[in-house]
């Protein structure tokens, strides 16, 4: 679902544009298998749900009831898919 101030969606980054480059960093699949994740901007590590909340304020989406209801659904679903190995601890800028 589109959202935010720049109407963005998970899509439109991680399926149409995986592996482009956003601010010098590879834009990943959404495929989490490597958390809980070491970041560097955070210098410490996080956890996904910590992330998807990075990300909408990064997109620029009202912080509020709804967005929180969105974190804690998208980390349901979004376990390592099947034959997929773990990663964690990962590590990312």
């Amino acid at each position: 679902m589109r959202q935010g101030q720049l109407n963005l969606s998970c899509a439109i980054c991680h399926d149409d544009n995986a592996g482009k480059k956003l601010a010098g960093v590879t834009i990943p699949e959404a495929h989490p298998t490597g958390y809980p994740i070491y970041r560097l901007e955070w210098q410490t590590l996080g956890s996904l749900k910590r992330r998807l909340r990075n990300c909408l304020v990064g997109i620029r989406a009202e912080a509020g009831p709804t967005t929180r209801g969105i974190c804690h659904a998208r980390t349901l679903p979004h376990g390592p898919g099947k034959g997929m190995p773990l990663e964690a601890p990962g590590v990312r800028p």
